[in-house]
């Protein structure tokens, strides 16, 4: 008796695909989106997250024009600009990062990453009192984001804000322990 295979669904291969990228796999992860979207070209979700993977495996140029073509075929949302500055700031694209994340603050001015993502380019950038209010602006709005607590105690230590420092450091230091104890 012979067992017949049920074909792969892009779901599937997009579900599979997700898991490699978790999985830190991205050849297996770009592989199984590939497939998947050889079954469903036009599917913009799995595109999305197949320019995720490109982009954690250091493959920017691919990541770029998966991501645009989704900007493309679905117009503009606060989290595919996140994605896209992400791209441009890996590419220390400064000025296209930040032009990004500032779009996606028009669509969605309560969304913490972008606000600090901003920050973290102005950081690099040196402009520490503009990376201050935006770190501090993701802060208020989540404060329990640990990344922007500690990027604000860098931005506090090169203002000089000794006590400040101390405090955010503390806070960013606590929630990242408690955010590496839940997973």
């Amino acid at each position: 008796m012979s067992e017949h295979k049920k074909p792969e669904t892009a779901a599937a291969l997009n579900a599979r695909g997700m898991d490699y990228t978790a999985a830190e796999r991205y050849d297996e992860a770009i592989a199984a989106f590939d497939r998947a979207l050889d079954l469903e070209p036009d599917n913009a979700g799995i595109r999305y997250n197949r320019g995720e993977a490109y982009r954690r495996a250091g493959r920017s140029a691919q990541a770029q024009a998966d991501l645009e073509a989704v900007l493309a075929a679905e117009g503009e949302s606060a989290d595919l600009l996140l994605a896209l500055g992400l791209v441009a700031y890996e590419a220390d694209e400064f000025d296209m990062a930040a032009s990004r994340y500032e779009r996606a603050l028009v669509l969605k001015s309560d969304y913490p990453e972008a606000w600090n993502d901003l920050g973290v380019v102005e950081f690099r950038r040196g402009e520490y009192q503009r990376a201050r209010k935006h770190f501090e602006k993701a802060v208020g709005l989540s404060p329990g984001y640990a990344e922007a607590w500690l990027n604000l105690a860098d931005t506090y230590s090169e203002l000089k804000m000794e006590r400040e420092y101390r405090e955010a450091l503390a806070k960013g230091k606590a929630l990242g322990a408690r955010n590496e104890d839940e997973e």
